[in-house]
């Protein structure tokens, strides 16, 4: 039987577990952090070099699997922004990629995570790189995970589908139905390998429709996100270049090529696939997922040269949203 570990932060502590999460489908500690005001949830688990799990309009649940096999090796970290999981809904947070990137951002600062291998899936690629590629200096190494990096204006089909999920009518059926929750469980979605349970307790805090609504936020926001990422486009490579890079995608959900564009960004990257994978590689194919990270990692991120002083990108990074928001 697997337990939770013990809590490593002395203001983070385990709040009433909800019925609808039962600790066979989610055994974790669940840890909170005020960040910018913001009741932040995350999950910490094991001992090592952290690995910082990050996506967006979905939450921890989904990299159970992952967290179970690595938190042996790494230290595994895992937040859900305002609205999604077991993060409240917070007054005035748009879930754009700005404003999420800035809670990602307080919450590294937080838990004073230094040295973070960061893996990003999704919207949680271009939260990632806003916060990476303003402060290099905190990252050690980067996995990408169906996800982009540059602005989607000539992706016609994609921005059409964001465009109707995060439109008024679909949102009303959504209210209505939970679709897309109970679409995203399914085996097509982070479901393969999930029992009933499993997908109940993942659908658990879509029962709000806050965070229903919350979710299409994210996905609507990416339509707001070009000017942010062509500057992202720009920048990561001298950014992040020297950092080790591997990108890891599911064979079977990548229709326009992003992961060889990745690898035209950072040359030098790994390139791994996961046959089987669609969209959600780690959920299809947790094993072979976390093998390819445990390989990289010992051959590429832990033999790499530290010498190299990452703050000297800081001159080619674009004006982070920490400027900003001061």
């Amino acid at each position: 039987m697997i337990t939770p570990m013990t809590p490593r932060s002395p203001g983070a502590t385990e709040s009433q577990r909800p019925d609808w999460l039962p600790r066979s489908a989610f055994p974790f500690q669940s840890r909170f952090v005020i960040v910018d005001g913001k009741t932040i949830h995350y999950v910490d688990e094991g001992s090592g070099p952290a690995l910082l799990l990050v996506s967006a309009g979905q939450w921890a649940f989904m990299f159970r699997d992952v967290i179970l096999r690595l938190r042996g090796e790494f230290r595994c970290l895992t937040l859900d922004f305002p609205g999604s999981g077991r993060s409240p809904v917070a007054f005035g947070h748009d879930n754009s990629v700005r404003s999420n990137a800035s809670v990602l951002d307080g919450f590294i600062d937080a838990l004073d995570l230094q040295d973070i291998t960061m893996v990003v899936h999704d919207v949680g690629g271009p939260i990632g790189f806003l916060v990476a590629n303003g402060r290099p200096e905190r990252f050690r190494g980067l996995v990408i995970t169906n996800s982009f990096g540059w602005p989607l204006r000539s992706y016609a089909v994609v921005r059409a589908m964001l465009a109707f999920v995060s439109s008024r009518p679909f949102g009303a059926v959504n209210d209505l139905t939970n679709i897309l929750a109970r679409v995203t469980s399914s085996s097509y979605g982070v479901g393969r390998h999930l029992t009933k349970a499993d997908r109940r307790g993942f659908r658990g805090p879509w029962h709000t429709r806050s965070f229903r609504r919350a979710t299409l936020q994210v996905l609507g926001g990416v339509l707001d996100a070009d000017g942010i990422m062509t500057d992202i486009e720009r920048s990561l490579p001298a950014a992040l270049g020297a950092l080790p890079v591997l990108t890891l995608f599911g064979r079977r959900n990548d229709p326009y090529g992003w992961q060889e564009r990745f690898h035209a960004m950072f040359p030098r990257a790994a390139v791994v696939g996961i046959a089987s994978g669609r969209h959600f590689p780690f959920n299809d194919d947790p094993l072979a997922y976390c093998d390819a990270i445990r390989s990289w990692w010992a051959e590429q991120v832990a033999t790499a040269d530290r010498t190299t002083d990452p703050a000297a990108a800081r001159s080619v990074a674009i004006d982070s949203f920490r400027s900003d928001a001061r």
